[in-house]
């Protein structure tokens, strides 16, 4: 009996350390998990900053913007936006050799609100016509 003294404590301290290492493992897979879903969520917002970009390009054509066009959004997020014209002409099915359609590539790159660093590009071509072309005879 005499050498089972402090046999309790140290029981008791054992399983201290074991809840405190599980303890504390769970608060870093909290903070990993929060970091994981704000960064989803940057992602996100940075896509469709991006995408907005290029949507706003597109409703433009056939106006073309060599020099950037900027705009921010609500959430803080923001795009770059330029649109240039290919040059090309092409033919279309269904449509008389008198009709061409213009190409135009869009180039929206979005940025993240002010607190984070992150960009995503969309690039985009779009067809625009019939555009009558020639006599028209």
């Amino acid at each position: 009996m005499t050498n089972e003294r402090g046999n309790a404590l140290l029981i008791t301290m054992m399983l201290l350390l074991v809840l405190t290492a599980i303890g504390i493992y769970a608060i870093s897979m909290s903070t990993t998990e929060m970091n994981i879903a704000l960064q989803s969520r940057v992602g996100t917002a940075v896509l469709n900053s991006a995408d907005s970009g290029a949507n706003f390009g597109i409703d433009q054509i056939p106006e073309v913007f060599t020099t950037a066009f900027t705009a921010t959004l609500a959430d803080q997020s923001g795009y770059s936006m330029t649109s240039r014209s290919t040059g090309l002409l092409s033919l279309r099915p269904g449509f008389g050799s008198n009709f061409r359609f213009a190409d135009f590539e869009v180039t929206s790159q979005g940025n993240a609100p002010p607190q984070f660093v992150a960009q995503r590009a969309v690039q985009v071509v779009v067809n625009y016509g019939p555009v009558p072309v020639g006599t028209m005879y």
